[in-house]
């Protein structure tokens, strides 16, 4: 008998489809599933016990988040990895978020800053544990955090695209790398701009945050050659 992947869906408060979706986006990001491998949708029927309707449903929904592509009469994939994709990933972010950071600096408080070091010290925490899963869910908190001070949801709503499209990646990176504490840094390096309210600054340390990762990235996805 061959080994299941997923366990089945249980009753929760999220839809259906969006559990499935979940259960799915995890195993791709843990690379249970591998980069181009076909999803097998009635295996996935039968391990999560569920009809086809809401697996449908959550692949169209991991389609847009850049990682299924879906063929037409072929199926799902995971979808592959490429340094061309990531590069130009990263550039965008590296545009919107250092400008969003910089609009972002004027509207945080007091309270905002004291947040952003707790979650500063929880990273630290899970990397040390070795909690990946932890520690991209504080990351991405910890960033979203500061622009959601702009309170501007159709911003965010792109930064989170851009973040769930991101995933595939930064998954790959954190456990094939160590070099956690150069990301602790920079993480602190950014909240101390923020308190001393110099945008410009906040800018350039997010925008070379996210270049520092993309080069990792870059060095990694080539096969560790320049």
């Amino acid at each position: 008998m061959t080994a299941r992947t997923f366990a089945p869906i249980e009753e929760h408060r999220l839809t259906l489809a969006a559990q499935v979706q979940n259960r799915i986006r995890e195993a791709i990001l843990k690379q249970s599933l591998k980069p181009g491998t076909h999803i097998d949708q009635d295996k996935l029927r039968e391990e999560l016990q569920v009809s086809m309707s809401p697996i449908r449903e959550a692949l169209k929904g991991l389609e847009a988040e850049g990682l299924v592509v879906i063929q037409p009469r072929r199926g799902a994939f995971v979808m592959e990895v490429s340094v061309s994709d990531m590069d130009d990933l990263y550039f965008t972010r590296q545009l919107i978020e250092g400008e969003a950071i910089a609009s972002a600096v004027p509207h945080l408080t007091d309270a905002d800053f004291t947040r952003l070091e707790q979650m500063i010290s929880e990273m630290r925490r899970a990397t040390d544990r070795g909690d990946i899963s932890t520690f991209i869910h504080l990351n991405k908190d910890f960033h979203l955090h500061i622009y959601n001070a702009l309170d501007n949801q159709h911003l965010i709503q792109v930064i989170r695209t851009l973040w769930e499209r991101s995933e595939l990646y930064r998954y790959r990176l954190m456990f094939t790398t160590h070099n956690s504490d150069r990301i602790h840094r920079e993480h602190a390096g950014i909240l101390e701009a923020c308190r001393q309210r110099d945008a410009a600054l906040a800018k350039t340390r997010a925008q070379q945050h996210i270049l520092l990762t993309q080069q990792e990235l870059d060095t990694q996805l080539r096969g560790g050659t320049t």
